[in-house]
């Protein structure tokens, strides 16, 4: 027990600790017959759809991620077991705050305030999440009352430093969450409406952030997410590799962590083959979706909404998994291996499970959380349509630039992106519809026949819609 807080301690600065949890999977048995049941059928969802998946890798990177994801949720077990408790996990917390505003002022210096907090290993969006960890761990458990108030101030320090809406998102939710069992709630909301109180009256880039209405190009990796799912609906691609098809639609081919490449460094070219496995879709279901299918993304909803059924009642454990749920609306938290983010949601779980039976009530909380994660979609999918533009001309050039026009533009935002093979690339970053559409295409790709593609998206009050593609064919 001591080897395991000790391991939870080190691991938010030592993340690969996390890759022993394997060692941990026959602590499983311990568990009641409906949590096995329930490991069971999410191993089932995420084993099968892989044997069918186009990919030749789907079925072994599959059984990796279940060996890590399940035992994760032994070790978490093990902590219930032992009366343990992620009291630990704070004082891990601790250090990495330390370490990302030590970090953000070696690399920018005087400027750091005119950036968001950053760390060596971990995007300022999941630092903000871990900020609204410490936060939540702050509340709930009995630290020395100075460690648990440096733990909260930090905590709410980074998420507002970071400017992280997820993780803000996931403070509310989290907090609204508390509210049922404990008045620990009403004190996240409180700090929750604080930090939002002065980001307002902060005048940085950070803090403009959490005011701002729009999704940060995530509207482009939905779209091709959900194209690779319409394109394999009963299998999708396999684990780890749907992310092959999303390189270049918002980020590049590959990237490193954005504190690294501040400090000019760029992906290696041994890397680059590998860029794919740390894009995301940004959105758990069409994540689920297109690395497996409808069964994959059914079995994930399910040990969601086990994990969130076993842990009503225990204030601290519903407020995290519920945290991570909503976050999964707009990002992948608890996508696994990461530098210690995800983990901590399967821990959860895992320490959830060994206090209940997760059944019947999985069965409702997998359909609150399905409903919870395509609320994005289910609004946009409201709005209404406008009439749908032609492609006037496109002006093509491998070298120098190119241009393109529509006819009824008015009043859209236009992404141009050029396919070929598994993935898209995407040329600049948006135009108006209503005028001349300048591009390039890139002088490096090899020849061939490529998709030159006009995404048409219509402006809406917190969001872009992709309402119509326009296509032409190309060849260099």
């Amino acid at each position: 027990m001591r080897a395991l807080a000790l391991g939870l301690a080190l691991a938010p600065l030592f993340p690969p600790l996390a890759l022993l949890s394997p060692l941990f999977l026959p602590r499983l048995k311990a568990l009641p017959r409906g949590a096995r049941l329930l490991l069971g059928l999410y191993a089932l969802a995420l084993l099968l759809p892989a044997l069918f998946a186009p990919e030749p890798l789907a079925f072994p990177l599959a059984l990796g991620r279940l060996l890590y994801v399940l035992g994760l949720v032994g070790a978490g077990v093990a902590l219930a077991e032992e009366k343990g408790s992620l009291a630990p996990l704070g004082v891990g917390l601790f250090l990495l705050y330390l370490s990302a505003f030590a970090a953000t002022s070696w690399a920018y210096g005087d400027g750091a305030a005119k950036v968001r907090l950053m760390h060596p290993f971990h995007s300022p969006v999941g630092l903000g999440l871990l900020g609204a960890v410490g936060v939540l761990l702050a509340l709930y458990l009995r630290y020395p009352w100075p460690f648990r108030l440096l733990l909260g101030l930090l905590g709410g320090a980074v998420l507002l430093l970071s400017g992280s809406r997820g993780g803000m998102l996931a403070l509310l939710v989290g907090g609204a969450g508390g509210l049922l069992f404990r008045g620990r709630g009403v004190w996240a909301l409180g700090l929750a409406g604080l930090l939002l109180l002065l980001a307002a009256g902060l005048d940085t880039p950070a803090s403009e952030r959490f005011f701002q209405m729009g999704l940060s190009g995530r509207e482009g990796l939905w779209l091709r997410a959900y194209e690779v799912y319409a394109a394999h609906p009963w299998t999708g691609v396999g684990p780890y590799l749907l992310g092959d098809y999303l390189r270049g639609t918002l980020f590049g081919e590959c990237f490193l962590f954005p504190l690294l490449e501040a400090k000019g460094l760029t992906c290696p070219e041994g890397l680059k083959p590998l860029g794919g496995l740390w894009q995301f879709a940004h959105n758990h279901l069409l994540q689920a979706l297109g690395e497996g299918g409808l069964g994959g993304a059914l079995g994930l909803l399910l040990l969601v909404g086990g994990f969130l059924a076993a842990a009503w009642g225990e204030g601290l454990l519903f407020s995290l998994l519920l945290a991570y749920a909503a976050m999964g609306m707009v990002d992948n938290p608890f996508s696994v291996p990461s530098p210690f983010r995800g983990e901590v949601f399967f821990l959860a779980g895992g320490m959830a499970l060994a206090r209940r039976d997760p059944f019947p009530w999985a069965l409702g909380w997998a359909g609150a959380v399905a409903l919870l994660w395509a609320l994005p979609f289910l609004y946009l999918a409201t709005r209404p349509e406008p009439p749908p533009p032609r492609l006037a001309y496109a002006a093509l050039s491998w070298v120098g630039e190119s241009e393109a026009r529509l006819l009824g533009g008015e009043g859209y935002r236009v992404q141009v992106w050029l396919c070929g093979g598994k993935g898209c690339r995407r040329l600049g970053w948006e135009w108006p519809g209503e005028g001349t559409i300048r591009f390039r295409l890139p002088e490096e790709a090899p020849p061939g026949r490529y998709l030159l593609r006009l995404v048409v998206l219509s402006r809406h009050r917190l969001a872009l819609r992709p309402l119509y593609v326009l296509e032409k064919e190309v060849a260099r």
